[in-house]
């Protein structure tokens, strides 16, 4: 990696904001999440020029699922190291030599072997720290150098920058996307309501007892229920394809026949 200036400079922030502001841009011509992550750990590496390797995991919601995101192999292989994190908003280490050992919540065997992995991978440095907004906690965005040095250099004031704008981006990406898949789910379920009651000539009411009774006794999210209920209609109402002996006989054949 090619060290960065030592930030601090009027020039140094505004060419910053420049490339965070052009990292805003292409994140929302993104179109979905997992894409948006994954701009966003190339950016790190890229653009930016903050690291060697990056690595995030976000969250879609409290039960949502997990999405990761990673620049390269060495950052997927070392990408279990936010659980070191613990109850603190950051970590940041630095190895002068595979030798060294610094403490976190985590100084057991996990820790060892997770630094002997890193220097490995010739990982001097990390930088690892909390995606969290006014709203709620998103995930970790975790950083690492080939140089021992490369977070000193950068300064915390401007990792704290580049952390805030990728938690409050990806917070906007997170809610699009929920907002997306709740408006698809009730589509998806009003479809499979409608079908059933004009099926069996029933109330809105009654379609909704029948999706419910039957997600419980199968232990079947109603959402997939109703996914199903759709896909056979779907499947039933769409024009099978005429069997061989079906078909029109050849041309010859037929004129022939006459």
């Amino acid at each position: 990696m090619v060290a960065a200036p030592a930030p601090g400079g009027a020039d140094d922030r505004i060419a910053l904001v420049r490339r965070l502001v052009s990292l805003t841009e292409e994140l929302g011509s993104s179109p979905g999440l997992e894409e948006a992550a994954q701009r966003i750990v190339d950016a790190m590496v890229g653009d930016l020029d903050l690291c060697d390797h990056a690595h995030v995991t976000a969250r879609t919601g409290k039960n949502g699922p997990w999405i990761t995101a990673h620049s390269d192999g060495v950052a997927k292989r070392l990408g279990d190291s936010y659980v070191f994190l613990g109850t603190s908003p950051k970590l940041h280490i630095t190895l002068a030599d595979p030798l060294t050992r610094t403490a976190t919540e985590h100084s057991d065997g996990r820790w060892t072997r997770f630094l002997t992995r890193a220097a490995a991978h010739d990982v001097r440095s990390m930088y690892a720290a909390r995606l969290t907004t006014s709203k709620r906690r998103i995930g970790v965005l975790t950083l690492y150098s080939d140089s021992p040095d490369a977070f000193e250099e950068q300064g915390t004031a401007l990792l704290a920058t580049v952390t805030d704008h990728v938690a409050i981006t990806l917070q906007h990406k997170i809610e699009v996307a929920n907002l997306t898949r709740a408006l698809s789910t009730r589509s998806l379920i009003g479809s499979a309501l409608g079908i059933l009651m004009e099926r069996h000539s029933i109330a809105e009411e009654e379609a909704w007892k029948i999706i419910s009774r039957t997600s419980q006794e199968l232990n079947i999210r109603l959402v997939d229920i109703c996914r199903r209920v759709v896909a056979d209609t779907e499947a039933a109402a769409s024009p099978e394809e005429p069997s061989s002996s079906e078909k029109s006989p050849p041309r010859e054949e037929a004129e022939g026949s006459g």
